[in-house]
């Protein structure tokens, strides 16, 4: 079992394993956003994103680009995977400016610095090549 991780660990690398994470992370987020808890059902935020569209249709986006990144973390080729969800985040961080600004999304200002420095790492990583390892 831990030499087939291994094997896996080495197959996809340290891009990839990074790609994984985002996939989970992407995947939480449509999660909550497709199902939110009914305590949260009734919060100024979610009330705001359902007026832009329906809450499931909004977590289609997070799903599709979680489903890129698992995917991706598989190939070589992964830069999909990176623009997708630079560019998702940065949207969201435009639709959580707008909530602030209308004043509707309480302390959006650090949900929008949240999106952009995650999205800046995303890009910084999607820059960096994989270190060459042994066989």
């Amino acid at each position: 079992m831990i030499s087939r991780l291994r094997a896996l660990n080495h197959r996809i690398g340290y891009r990839g394993s990074v790609l994984l994470f985002l996939a989970l992370w992407c995947g939480g987020n449509a999660s909550r956003l497709a199902w939110p808890p009914p305590e949260a059902r009734g919060t100024s935020t979610l009330v705001y994103l359902s007026t832009i569209a329906p809450l499931p249709v909004l977590a289609v986006p997070w799903a599709l680009v979680a489903i890129l990144c698992l995917v991706q973390a598989f190939m070589r080729a992964d830069w999909l995977a990176f623009t997708a969800l630079a560019g998702l985040l940065m949207i969201w961080a435009v639709v959580y400016l707008v909530g602030g600004a209308r004043g509707v999304i309480p302390q959006a200002t650090w949900a929008v610095i949240i999106q952009i420095v995650v999205a800046g790492l995303v890009v910084k990583i999607s820059r960096w090549p994989e270190p060459h390892r042994e066989p």
